[in-house]
């Protein structure tokens, strides 16, 4: 998956894909691993042609993996889709949808007066700075493609070896209280006393798995 986004921010006229997220990963099995495509490039741009857009008009891609300077209207730029990658890294180790049942509003204030989603402390201390790196609140404070690539396959290794427990893994409330006239924050919602079961998630070769450029 980061080494997909990472060949198209280093080609020759860079793109920016725009619209990571979960959704827009494919991956199936692949020997004893998995092979991952990223989809769905109908938003995705070439660099130079999102610095003439003016940046007054709206921002494309989707509200939960939107970095904070695209609800600003500020220009997508490479910084924008590792926001988004930090948001799908979240998914992989909670297995939970980003602000679930949170209304937009609840999103965009949340996001950005800087706080960002509860992550595991279950997780290699490492991927949990990972996390935090690659949505970092102002752009040129997060880890570019490369740099995220660097330090996922020793992450990878660790989290195969030591496996994702359950213990204090974010929990989400249950799909019927979308119904409840209640309002409740990101935060709130994963510190809900609501835990839905999961299985024991094999992140690592997820992390580190083999991606076939000329499938893009």
């Amino acid at each position: 998956m980061t080494k997909g986004i990472n060949y198209l921010h280093k080609l020759p006229r860079p793109i920016l894909h725009r619209d990571i997220k979960s959704l827009n990963i494919l991956m199936t099995e692949h020997g004893k691993g998995f092979l991952v495509k990223v989809a769905d490039f109908g938003l995705a741009k070439i660099r130079h042609e999102t610095s003439r857009q003016s940046s007054r008009g709206p921002s494309v891609g989707t509200l939960p993996w939107k970095a904070p300077e695209l609800l600003k209207m500020g220009r997508h730029t490479e910084a924008s889709d590792v926001y988004a990658l930090g948001v799908v890294f979240w998914e992989l180790c909670t297995e939970c949808e980003p602000y679930e049942e949170a209304d937009d509003s609840t999103i965009s204030a949340f996001v950005m007066r800087g706080d960002r989603l509860d992550i595991p402390t279950n997780i290699p201390k490492r991927f949990a700075d990972l996390i935090s790196s690659a949505w970092a609140h102002e752009p040129q404070k997060r880890l570019n493609c490369q740099q995220l690539l660097n330090l996922i396959k020793p992450i990878s290794s660790e989290i195969d070896e030591n496996k994702i427990s359950q213990t204090n893994v974010p929990p989400v409330l249950k799909k019927n209280v979308a119904n409840s006239d209640e309002t409740v924050s990101p935060q709130q919602r994963s510190r809900s006393p609501e835990r839905p079961k999961k299985r024991q998630y094999e992140i690592g070769k997820f992390l580190n798995c083999h991606f076939l450029t000329e499938n893009l």
